[in-house]
């Protein structure tokens, strides 16, 4: 696989943004007018970004390997 050197550090730094926007919106978790749906909306937008920041993050860290062998 072919693929520019900054594409890779893209999609890092993009992961870590994600990660960081997860950790930050959890955190309203523990608001007294976080309940009922915007709990629900908190926790989908909070571990949704997680999970896709580590998608990223491993496509990121694969690249760079792939391109190193």
């Amino acid at each position: 696989m072919r693929a520019r050197r900054s594409l890779w550090w893209t999609f890092v730094a993009i992961a870590v943004v994600l990660l960081l926007w997860g950790w930050f919106v959890l955190g309203f978790l523990a608001e007294p007018s976080a309940v009922g749906r915007m709990r629900t909306a908190l926790v989908a937008i909070g571990i949704g970004s997680i999970v896709i920041g580590l998608a990223g993050g491993l496509v990121g860290v694969w690249m760079l390997i792939v391109r190193r062998t």
